[in-house]
């Protein structure tokens, strides 16, 4: 949640003023320009000499100054920060006995992340049209060292990891929703905050269907930084190129070892009620029946950006992931969330990519269709409804 790009380019700063200052007619036998009193000090901060004019300039040098140190003091400690909870990361997947792919500077979100364009929900582009490889990674079952981790932090619920990626994290749970989005795992302050579950969820309760988690998208790839992958990216020819590559997730619990989920939507979520309809997916995190099922999954369905074929039926177990996303721009508080469901007992943990498909309907907020010059808003479901199969 925490980029800073600042630039200054006014570099006239009068350097005049650091130049001596003479009297247009020297002494005669002066061999020299004589400085003027108080030197440098009195070039950059006002004097009781000064002019009003020459006071404000000096004072808005000083501020320019102090505001550029400051920039660059805080990019330094976001770097820092960040690099600090890739370290974290490491050190934890070292002791609960799982590898994972190291922390790299050179992580760069997707193009359509990094420079988003409320076009990206309009229609689809073929700019590059190469190949893909396709092949969908395969996931080899966590085998999790829970009992170190419970000695650093009781808090810990599960471990969750995206194959090939960064994500690969411990679940940590507290009684609120605020003290992990800047502590570490160690309960240490930190920018990259931690994984966390909604302190709705009940881990120990099997009515509670769905485990809502929460993540940073770190610009170094840290922590849910791959969620936002699943974006779908309509430069390329293939949009859906890395949920066709990717579209499982695993977690492991103490309790229940090792799952696996099948992704089976990605939407854009609202929360500010001044831009639109505020969709309420942090707080729903059990169903009281197959009516109540159907219409959060039709409500989430509507508003996907892809469609899968994974089907779905009350009782299903539901994994949800939400983090920072801003394709408007960042006075828009916006959440990219990604829904998945566990595989069944018994059930083929592999998935049809083939066949999944970019959504250019689907349902948004009213400021979205706005910036989108698309004033007629939603135009109604156009998902294949067979798929929810308690419907």
């Amino acid at each position: 949640m925490a980029n800073s790009n600042r630039n200054r380019n006014d570099r006239n700063y009068a350097l005049d003023k650091f130049d001596a200052d003479v009297s247009s007619s020297p002494k005669k036998g002066s061999q020299s320009k004589r400085p003027k009193k108080g030197g440098f000090a009195a070039a950059v901060f006002p004097t009781s000499r000064d002019s009003g004019a020459e006071k404000a300039r000096k004072v808005i040098l000083i501020f320019a100054v102090a505001a550029l140190i400051g920039t660059v003091a805080f990019l330094v400690w976001q770097i820092t920060s960040m690099n600090k909870g890739g370290e974290v990361n490491s050190s934890l997947a070292s002791i609960a006995g799982v590898s994972t792919p190291s922390s790299s500077s050179s992580y760069s979100q997707p193009a359509h992340i990094a420079h988003p364009s409320p076009s990206i929900a309009t229609s689809a582009g073929t700019r590059v049209p190469e190949e893909i490889d396709l092949t969908p990674v395969i996931d080899s079952p966590l085998n999790i060292g829970w009992e170190p981790l419970k000695e650093i932090n009781s808090d810990i619920k599960a471990w969750i990891s995206l194959t090939g990626t960064q994500l690969n994290n411990p679940v940590v749970q507290t009684t609120d929703n605020s003290y992990y989005l800047d502590h570490d795992f160690y309960g240490n302050e930190s920018i990259s905050g931690t994984v966390f579950s909604t302190y709705l969820n009940d881990w120990n309760d099997p009515n509670d269907k769905n485990k809502i988690l929460f993540g940073h998208n770190m610009a170094n790839g840290d922590f849910f930084a791959y969620v936002m992958h699943y974006v779908p990216d309509d430069d390329y020819a293939e949009p859906l190129s890395f949920y066709k590559t990717h579209p499982t997730i695993q977690m492991a619990t103490p309790e229940g070892g090792n799952a696996v989920y099948k992704i089976f939507a990605g939407i854009i979520a609202n929360t500010e009620s001044q831009y639109g309809e505020v969709f309420d997916y942090i707080t729903k995190t059990r169903f009281d029946s197959a009516d109540d099922f159907n219409n959060y999954i039709i409500e989430i369905m509507d508003r996907s950006w892809f469609f899968t074929d994974v089907d779905l039926t009350y009782g299903d177990e539901l994994l949800t992931l939400s983090t920072c996303y801003w394709p408007i721009d960042r006075t828009v508080d916006t959440r990219w969330v990604v829904f998945a469901r566990k595989v069944r007992d018994g059930e083929d943990p592999s998935v049809n990519t083939a066949v999944a498909e970019r959504n250019y309907q689907a349902k948004l907020f009213d400021y979205y269709y706005e910036v989108l010059e698309r004033y007629e808003g939603w135009q109604g479901s156009v998902w294949d409804r067979s798929k929810l199969l308690s419907y």
